[in-house]
């Protein structure tokens, strides 16, 4: 049985909505099919550092939670980020955070998944950073 993009991305949205820390960023999935991610948010003034760029954690939340759910749709739900890595190309600003994810590989127990990060502003995308992860099924409910 496979599920349709549509139930994907309200599943998706609810766990966003379960995590504390993803409400207070504002993350929103805005796609989730088994070929590719999306979550984006708002860039707030709140959420950014004394330059006025996005937070390099911001941008790292941003990643994490973009490879994961990449990881999700290759391993099933019950997975966890192991490690990534993130680089940051240039400085993040704009009105919207963009994370785009997809699977490089994926095995039975685990996913090498890539997010790269977009700042957007007036319809203009840049990308800003790039992450990889590997990520893993795990024992959760």
């Amino acid at each position: 049985m496979t599920t349709a993009p549509a139930d994907m991305l309200a599943m998706a949205q609810g766990v966003l909505d379960a995590q504390p820390f993803s409400t207070l960023v504002g993350a929103r999935a805005t796609r989730f099919t088994p070929e590719g991610v999306e979550v984006s948010l708002a860039l707030r003034p709140d959420l950014t550092q004394h330059h006025g760029f996005a937070h390099g954690g911001l941008q790292a939340t941003l990643a994490d939670i973009t490879l994961t759910f990449m990881g999700a749709a290759a391993l099933g739900p019950s997975v966890l980020t192991s490690e990534f890595k993130i680089n940051f190309l240039r400085p993040a600003q704009g009105d919207t955070l963009i994370g785009r994810g997809s699977v490089l590989s994926a095995g039975k127990r685990q996913a090498v998944t890539r997010c790269d990060l977009y700042a957007a502003q007036d319809g203009q995308e840049k990308l800003v950073a790039t992450a990889l992860g590997t990520i893993v099924r795990a024992d959760v409910p």
